[in-house]
């Protein structure tokens, strides 16, 4: 058992257990939502496909069993599905308005390649001051930058996620806990630990979670789910028991 503390409050959380091995290779596609069932029974995940573009093109539906640890196809999402996703997912918290997800936008630009413009010296060349740089590398660097349009999820002073040149999925990183514990659970887009943030600004990494994708609090706020990612095509699903005092 593991105690944590998040500001005032303190969480105990139960040793992970694996329920399930998620194949994107079989199932097709990348995870992009993992949704409680009312009673906590199921857990529905939806993997998507998307086209050369990055645009989406096709959606598959599975419902898996936390008791059995088994894997069913759906025709369609759940309706309860739908609903906890609209929560789960959204800028603020379902207890507390207040404590919200700021978007924030910035342009940068970035060097495709690690092509030097300074002249000879640069390149491992003599100092001749004559060795200048040639407009015919100013031309090609220029032909090797672009424009990154970068969107930052934040809560107050804290990174949650950010995408680059593609647009952000909520939900895909962050959960928010159900009312009434205003409570955000968020791991690093590139592999991480889950993270509990509090509306009072506290703050706690979850022991014992790592390379966590799609957290999700079940509708009690009694266990939390995670995938944990093992490679570029298999997760892990993962669920904790929490308690809080």
């Amino acid at each position: 058992m593991v105690i944590l503390v998040v500001a005032a409050l303190q969480i105990s959380l139960a040793s992970p257990q694996p329920i399930a091995e998620v194949d994107t290779s079989k199932l097709k596609g990348e995870v992009a939502r993992l949704a409680w069932s009312p009673d906590g029974s199921d857990l529905y995940l939806q993997t998507i496909e998307r086209d050369n573009a990055g645009v989406v093109k096709s959606a598959k539906h599975y419902v898996i069993s936390t008791a059995g640890k088994t894997i069913k196809g759906l025709d369609q999402e759940p309706a309860w599905a739908a609903k906890y996703w609209s929560w789960k997912s959204a800028q603020a918290s379902p207890a507390a308005p207040a404590f919200r997800i700021d978007v924030r936008q910035r342009e940068e630009t970035i060097r495709a390649t690690s092509t030097p413009t300074g002249g000879a010296m640069a390149r491992g060349g003599t100092a001749n001051p004559t060795d200048g740089t040639s407009f015919e590398e100013v031309a090609n660097a220029a032909n090797q930058t672009q424009k990154a349009i970068i969107f930052t999820l934040q809560v107050r002073d804290e990174k949650i996620g950010e995408w680059t040149n593609e647009a952000v999925i909520p939900g895909v990183n962050f959960g928010w806990a159900p009312a009434p514990l205003s409570l955000l659970a968020f791991a690093r887009r590139d592999g991480g630990p889950l993270v509990v943030l509090d509306a009072s600004g506290g703050k706690q990494e979850l022991a014992g979670t790592k390379a966590a994708v799609l957290p999700a609090w079940s509708d009690d706020g009694k266990r939390i789910a995670w995938l944990e990612r093992k490679d570029r095509k298999k997760y892990q699903l993962m669920i904790a028991d929490i308690q809080m005092q």
